[in-house]
């Protein structure tokens, strides 16, 4: 019976895949695209691209405003393990604590400096405000050592060692590894160590954009992004074909701040479908035993717009592969979402556990009717199942079960349960400092399997 499931469960799987499978298509720019659901005018289609091109750049801004706090270039430390109210970004962790900083380089060059962590694992990210990782650093570079960073703005000229921004404002996040709540002291030790180094701003530097809400007027949120695209967010090299054409086609800055009523009609129209595509991604996306694997493009994008777009919805500031893989198991409903009215099963051979140098996690999340992916409050207040969670029950042969269920089991299993909501919800796996194998996609994690 256990091995018929696994059959059935593949073969909806694959079917479901196979029928998106022709969404995905490649306009004349080399921009990944889904194919349209109905008719666009030119203009319309354009609007669509700026859309995908700038989301991004608008989520950036919009978690800059919940994030910041009253000042730039101060870090802010999380000194608790992600909740069900941690709301601030979607899809959070709870294995690490995040350390951020928001960095205004107006003012020129800032200093970073990075304590020695030995064993524990660290990382500290640079992100642009394209949400592209452009440097990274931390146990996979450093071996646990100190290292010090020289942060250069986007007009400077970088000498040797030193890291030059693409975008005048920088999101920095740092992760620290908590082994357990007796470890949150030595984690918060390590976070206090972390210091910035940054010239003195005046007032009139504080940002001067600020996003409008998901709900605003398609125009609005064009106009927005145009703003930020001319100002704090400047286009890559690679970029500037791309929006030329569509600004040819009449999306510029002033048009979209005084918008006639074609325009007006187009960014509707366009924006609809650009949001039906995004939402597209992960149901389009292959299936490997049931789980949507991260393009390659994850947390440095280059130009896949759309791919970035649709990170930028789910997991905003995710980081690229050789840092860490994550991997969303592939459910039935909307965005890849399982009933929790039905219980669930990972089970893990001794030879299957993720492969890492650092941790794997499986995190389970409540699937919101925005899109965003929040975890789930439950009596156990269990956000997910690792390799550092006490009392996991291994079988006698090695092997490892993760049992999902809205209701509490009453025997054996409870050591090994993650609580679901009885509605969507969503599974992510993350592994850190991921194996060769791993990245290559010669490991694959094993099916999720109805009970």
């Amino acid at each position: 019976m256990q091995s018929a499931d696994v059959d059935i469960t593949r073969r909806v799987l694959f079917a479901r895949a196979a029928a998106f499978a022709t969404l995905l298509s490649l306009n004349a720019d080399g921009i990944a695209t889904a194919t349209e659901s109905a008719a666009l005018t030119e203009r319309e289609r354009a609007c669509r691209d700026f859309y995908l091109y700038g989301l991004a750049a608008l989520e950036m801004l919009r978690a800059r405003e919940r994030t910041m706090g009253p000042t730039a270039n101060v870090f802010r430390h999380v000194r608790a393990l992600a909740t069900a109210a941690s709301r601030r970004v979607t899809t959070p962790n709870s294995d690490t604590l995040y350390s951020s900083a928001w960095l205004n380089l107006r003012g020129g060059p800032i200093e970073i400096a990075i304590p020695a962590t030995e064993s524990r694992y660290f990382s500290l990210a640079l992100l642009d405000l394209h949400s592209n990782n452009f440097h990274i650093v931390g146990t996979r570079v450093t071996r646990g050592e100190a290292h010090h960073i020289r942060l250069l703005p986007p007009d400077a000229t970088p000498k040797h060692g030193e890291v030059r921004a693409p975008t005048w404002w920088v999101w920095t996040q740092a992760r620290t590894l908590v082994e357990s709540a007796a470890d949150l002291p030595a984690a918060h030790a390590v976070q206090d160590a972390i210091t910035l180094d940054a010239p003195m701003l005046p007032a009139t530097a504080a940002p001067a954009l600020l996003a409008p809400p998901f709900s605003a007027a398609p125009v609005v949120q064009l106009a927005a992004m145009a703003r930020l695209l001319d100002t704090e967010a400047p286009p890559a090299k690679t970029d500037q074909r791309f929006l030329a054409r569509l600004r040819h086609l009449g999306l510029t800055t002033s048009a979209l701040a005084a918008p006639d009523a074609e325009i007006t009609l187009a960014c509707e129209r366009g924006i609809a479908e650009a949001r039906r595509q995004i939402g597209d991604v992960t149901d389009a996306a292959p299936l490997v035993d049931g789980w949507i694997y991260a393009r390659p493009s994850i947390g440095d994008f280059g130009t896949d717009y759309l791919y970035r777009a649709a990170v930028a919805v789910w997991g905003l500031a995710a980081l690229p592969m050789v840092e860490a893989i994550y991997v969303r198991a592939a459910g039935p409903g909307p965005q890849a979402s399982f009933d929790g009215a039905r219980a669930h099963r990972i089970r893990f051979d001794r030879d299957r556990v993720p492969p890492v140098g650092a941790f794997w996690s499986l995190s389970l999340y409540e699937l919101m009717p925005s899109g965003e992916l929040f975890f789930f409050d439950n009596a156990l207040q269990r956000f997910a199942i690792g390799d550092r969670t006490p009392g996991l029950q291994f079988a006698s042969d090695g092997s490892l079960e993760i049992h999902i269920s809205a209701d509490e089991p009453t025997d054996a299993r409870r050591s090994n349960w993650l609580p679901c909501p009885r509605g969507a919800f969503v599974l992510i796996l993350r592994a850190y400092l991921p194996a060769k194998r791993f990245i290559e996609g010669r490991y694959r994690v094993p099916p999720v399997i109805p009970v």
